[in-house]
């Protein structure tokens, strides 16, 4: 113990909030998480589905009102304005808040019309714009505080949103026949204590509710992003809203508890992208290329070995976890999970885009895989089901991510950047790797003896190739 608290105490800063940003979306999501088996009981698939659709909507309709300003524009505006970084951040956050009214107020003229249309009540609608506000300001501090690679206080707010959250959720759920609503307006009641909170702190902070140079520096750097976290969006939530329009709110409910699995690789690669992207920029300025190719190297490698953990092993967890009645979602456990995958690495080529503010390439590349994400969930789920979704969906982040890469090399070239920022080879031999090793998994679902007889021998190989592993490990990490 006293050996593991000293290599902590000697890691870098970045380091350590690297650590507790993975930390806390663990412990809000890994807590969400584990209260599965209590909802997936609560509330029927169908019920599940309307909270998955409204949570799809937020998602979307989001990008659209908020510009996501504490997206790839924070980050650079807090290099361009670094001794003007607070007036920034809430000048930011009184564009978001004043587009979102906008459409809150266009919404509510012609509210049975968008009620049709996004196929969710009146009231989830107005739900929707009110949560959307409230997380304004929680999204643009929380970014500031992974920027500084300042943790405590998001650990903080993580542990009491973590712990009241789920009992509030319970609460409300088995005290009405509206379980759906009651789910959704018990998270929007802590979102709301916390938004209305940061709200508060970030203008007292920061003093300007409008400035015009912050709200066009932040509109133009981020109107021509709107395609590109539009296309995510679409990536990401267009599955469930077209299999809600085909197949209907049950099979939603079915294919969102295998999207809460895969998820658990998620929250942690989140956290691992929230603080590395701020590294990889200082690492660039200071030209310091070698270190980040060695170190995502590493980071890759861990990411992968923790997807292929959960691919073996979701079988026994489902088994445990949820009613009978979930049990269609395992075989979409091995796709989604390798879209979670995915989705942890375009970021690597994305930021560097990022960085050099060549949006464009951004948005193309998010364009083209959301259009085809739609055009082959429409073929595709028409045919096999909800489970094609899953499918599609890991295709077009394996085109999602080479887009980015040669996108990335084109932004290098262009700025004259000779030096490869990572090591291709590499990561293109990590993702065959586990590409072929979830497949085979899969197969191997209905037949629990050999599944763990292959998992016996994998861990026995380790055992037995321990030293070279940790030997390779180290050289990721050292070279």
């Amino acid at each position: 113990m006293n050996k593991l608290f000293k290599m902590y105490k000697n890691l870098s800063k970045p380091a350590k909030a690297s650590l507790w940003f993975v930390m806390s979306n663990v412990i809000l999501k890994g807590i969400s998480f584990f209260t599965l088996p209590i909802f997936s009981r609560l509330l029927t698939p169908s019920e599940y589905g309307v909270v998955s659709v409204y949570s799809s909507w937020v998602s979307v309709i989001s990008i659209l009102s908020t510009l996501t300003i504490w997206g790839g524009v924070f980050n650079v505006g807090m290099v361009k304005y670094e001794d003007k970084y607070k007036k920034m951040i809430s000048a930011f956050q009184g564009l978001a808040t004043s587009i979102t009214l906008v459409f809150f107020v266009i919404s509510i003229l012609f509210l049975e019309n968008v009620s049709t249309i996004l196929g969710i009540s009146e009231l989830l609608v107005i739900c929707m714009y009110i949560q959307i506000i409230m997380e304004i300001p929680f999204n643009l501090w929380s970014t500031n505080q992974r920027y500084k690679f300042e943790y405590k206080k998001i650990i903080i707010i993580t542990i009491i949103t973590a712990i009241i959250n789920p009992i509030l959720g319970i609460i409300a759920v088995k005290n009405t026949i509206y379980k759906a609503e009651a789910r959704i307006i018990s998270t929007l009641i802590i979102d709301s204590i916390i938004g209305l909170f940061l709200f508060i702190y970030n203008q007292k902070e920061g003093k300007v509710y409008f400035n015009k140079e912050f709200w066009s520096f932040g509109f133009k750097f981020n109107i021509v992003l709107i395609p590109h976290y539009l296309s995510m969006q679409v990536l990401n939530q267009s599955d469930r809203i077209m299999i809600n329009s085909i197949c209907g709110s049950n099979d939603v409910g079915i294919y969102s508890i295998a999207y809460n699995f895969a998820f658990l690789l998620s929250l942690i690669t989140n956290g691992i992208n929230s603080s590395l992207t701020p590294y990889i920029y200082q690492k660039i300025k200071e030209k310091d290329m070698n270190k980040v190719k060695n170190n995502v190297n590493y980071i890759v490698l861990l990411v992968a070995v923790m997807a292929l953990g959960l691919i073996c092993f979701v079988p026994d967890l489902f088994t445990i976890m949820l009613p009978n009645s979930y049990y269609p979602a395992l075989k979409v456990i091995p796709p989604v999970t390798l879209g979670a995958f995915f989705l942890f690495l375009y970021p690597l080529f994305g930021s560097i885009e990022f960085y050099y503010e060549e949006n464009k390439y951004v948005t193309i590349a998010s364009i083209v895989g959301a259009i085809l994400n739609i055009f082959l969930n429409w073929i595709f789920i028409n045919m096999f089901g909800f489970i094609a979704a899953a499918y599609t969906t890991l295709f077009c982040y394996i085109c999602f991510s080479i887009c980015h890469y040669l996108f990335m090399k084109k932004v290098l070239k262009k700025n004259n950047q000779k030096n490869n920022i990572y090591d291709i080879k590499f990561l293109i031999l990590i993702s065959f790797c586990l590409i072929s090793i979830a497949f085979i998994m899969l197969l191997l679902y209905d037949y629990w003896y050999i599944r763990w007889s292959v998992i016996a021998v994998i861990l026995i190989g380790i055992m037995i190739l321990r030293k070279r592993i940790i030997l390779l490990l180290k050289g990721l990490k050292e070279k």
